[in-house]
């Protein structure tokens, strides 16, 4: 039996495919470690104006022989930042990094989002072609039966015959490879859909074409660019190079921390009266003192790096409206074969009837039959490829427009 009509085969409509996919695809799990990603980087910045406390112990003596014999001193200190541009633009980049980290997660999901509908639209095609493959199979079997009754009618000869056996098991070899590729479709679809094993579905079939979408103008906007997933990462991460730039050149300002510490000077390694102690609270101008040649090369580093996200940026734009254009036109072109090849089959189908009629009759000849039947069946393939094609080309394109994830 088919696998298309398998009494396993479980019926599944798009949406049902998508929300599958969201809740138990691996896609995401990836998606809500980006997101902790995020919050783990502000974490990290608003760590920086957390107050730090440090302890030490030192001895020192004349000769290595009598260090440790002498007097210790422990000091415990605590450090609160005041003023620390360092500091201040740690969190800034944590935030920064929280917004690009929500950005990739969301770029997941409308990647999922998109990749199932792909996969259940080619599922969807292949079960179209398998059911074209049974048609043109029961065509041939049709064409083998009527050469059979005129072969013992002695009105075709044995070569005819022959032939008419041929297309039979060519016919047959067709359903086997259109059987093969709707397997591995299910295998594509299981996998996406977070399966352990390949289960059988049975999809929907693609339904007629609608009307492409038409957009006044493909000059990509500002308002376009922030709904694209992969825009807006890109957007992020280059608005990321500004902030290291300027935190390259706030890392050599001075900093001020408010200070308090606790000294003790005894003969053991750790004090036994902690109260003869003495206390200390002070401010502390720190200047940092680096070597001019590496902050000039991290300073022009950081330049060159913040040049070239903005090149990088310039040249995606430009992409993306060729990407706009392609999808809009892709869009338009399967439509119209769609339409084209709708009515091919209607006219194809129409002359097959009358082709088989003729040669029930013995007005036509088996190879005028074999040809149209094999047009038929070129047409039926070329209607399942406009379909798949305007549906899959739909799908990218709600992706580029950032609507995957609305509707």
């Amino acid at each position: 039996m088919l696998l298309l009509v398998s009494a396993g085969a479980e019926p599944l409509s798009l949406n049902e495919a998508v929300e599958i996919a969201l809740e138990q695809s691996l896609a995401v799990d990836e998606s809500r470690v980006q997101k902790a990603l995020g919050v783990q980087s502000v974490a990290e910045g608003v760590e920086g104006f957390f107050p730090r406390i440090t302890t030490s112990t030192s001895a020192s003596d004349s000769t290595f022989a009598e260090l440790g014999s002498g007097m210790w001193g422990t000091d415990i200190r605590l450090t609160q930042p005041v003023l620390d541009a360092t500091t201040i633009f740690g969190l800034l980049a944590g935030i920064q990094q929280a917004g690009i980290s929500k950005a990739q997660s969301i770029q997941t999901i409308a990647r999922l989002i998109k990749d199932v509908q792909n996969a259940y639209y080619d599922l969807a095609k292949s079960q179209a072609l398998l059911l074209s493959a049974e048609r043109q199979h029961e065509r041939t079997l049709e064409n083998s039966k009527v050469t059979t009754r005129r072969f013992e009618l002695k009105d075709v000869s044995n070569a005819e015959m022959l032939r008419a056996e041929a297309n039979l098991l060519k016919a047959e070899q067709d359903i086997i490879t259109a059987e093969t590729n709707l397997e591995n479709n299910q295998r594509i679809l299981s996998d996406l859909l977070g399966f352990e094993e390949i289960k059988e579905f049975k999809a929907e079939a693609l339904p007629d074409a609608e009307e492409p979408y038409s957009l006044s103008s493909t000059v990509i906007s500002a308002e376009l660019l922030e709904r694209n997933p992969d825009f807006d990462v890109l957007l992020r991460q280059a608005k990321s190079t500004d902030l290291t730039y300027w935190g390259t050149w706030a890392s050599i300002l001075p900093s001020l921390n408010l200070t308090a510490s606790r000294s003790w000077t005894q003969d053991e390694w750790i004090p036994s009266d902690w109260d003869t102690g003495a206390n200390s609270i002070g401010l502390t101008v720190s200047f940092p003192i680096a070597d001019v040649t590496g902050k000039a090369l991290s300073l022009n580093r950081a330049r060159l790096n913040r040049k070239q996200s903005r090149i990088s940026l310039a040249r995606q734009e430009l992409a993306f409206r060729q990407t706009l254009a392609g999808l809009l036109a892709t869009q338009e072109s399967s439509y119209k074969g769609w339409e084209v090849a709708e009515k091919n089959v209607e006219l194809s189908n129409e002359v097959y009837r009358l082709t088989m009629r003729s040669y029930e009759l013995g007005a036509s000849s088996q190879a005028d039959l074999l040809e149209v039947a094999a047009e038929l069946m070129l047409a039926e393939r070329a209607l399942v490829e406009a379909q798949a094609a305007y549906w899959s080309s739909r799908a990218e394109l709600n992706y580029f427009l950032g609507s995957s994830l609305e509707d």
